[in-house]
């Protein structure tokens, strides 16, 4: 009886003793765990914050200002996507001048030239004060080109992604046309087609009222600028373009 009782605790000693080998971490175990959690911190690492993620913003739905009539160009060949809602509104003029002296503001010849350039624009305002949608406002246009503004590396030669761009249809001072007519063929046209109207004007200002509210853009001159005050190359819209209309701050 008692070499049985002996027996008995010979085997739960040896049964304990095993258990409690196999549950003690070996070196070779914890070194493997610490590898797994530096692996799994350095794949954390590489994705971007929430704060990051936050800053490019997924356009679900096409947006065009109520003041518009849609015309759109080709998506493809005229503008990209848009991640960043707008921050700058640049304002550019625009004629067929140098194709038609007598008809500079046809808009057959003005589309023309955005299809065969490849370049976009998100509105566009005739002599009448008519607004056209040439590319929506979830689409970055390509219409600023290469510039810089402020100082502010992130719009340097990549201000199509921050901005909406307006075209007035329009023909500048003889100083902002040298680069595309000489002064004879600047004198010779109609009187009537210099400058811009009152119609334009008023309908700009509308729609850079509509726009700067909905995407909080502060109504004055650093955020409402010329293709000009960004690109050293352009002279639009130039200096029969009277800002004190548009009543910014």
């Amino acid at each position: 009886m008692k070499i049985k009782f002996i027996c008995l605790l010979v085997l739960i000693s040896f049964l304990l003793s095993g258990c409690i080998k196999q549950s003690a971490p070996t070196a070779k175990t914890e070194a493997t765990a610490e590898t797994t959690t530096q692996k799994s911190t350095a794949t954390t690492r590489l994705i971007p914050s929430t704060t990051e993620r936050a800053t490019v913003k997924k356009w679900e739905k096409e947006i065009v200002s109520p003041v518009a009539e849609k015309n759109y160009l080709n998506f493809e060949n005229s503008s990209r996507e848009r991640e960043y809602d707008p921050e700058i509104v640049m304002v550019h003029f625009i004629s067929a001048v140098v194709l038609s002296e007598n008809d500079p503001y046809n808009e057959g010849l003005i589309r023309g030239i955005f299809e065969q350039d490849d370049i976009g624009i998100n509105y566009i305002i005739d002599r009448e004060g008519n607004v056209e949608c040439y590319l929506p406002e979830n689409r970055a246009a390509w219409h600023a080109g290469s510039g810089t503004y402020m100082n502010n590396e992130k719009y340097t030669n990549e201000m199509n992604k921050y901005s909406i761009g307006i075209e007035m249809m329009a023909i500048g001072s003889k100083a902002d046309m040298a680069q595309y007519m000489t002064g004879a063929e600047y004198d010779a046209l109609n009187d009537e087609f210099y400058g811009f109207t009152d119609a334009q004007y008023k309908s700009l200002k509308t729609l850079l009222a509509d726009i700067c509210g909905r995407y909080s853009i502060p109504m004055d001159r650093k955020h409402i600028i010329g293709h000009e005050e960004y690109s050293e190359n352009k002279t639009d819209p130039g200096e029969l373009f009277e800002w004190n209309r548009l009543g910014l701050e």
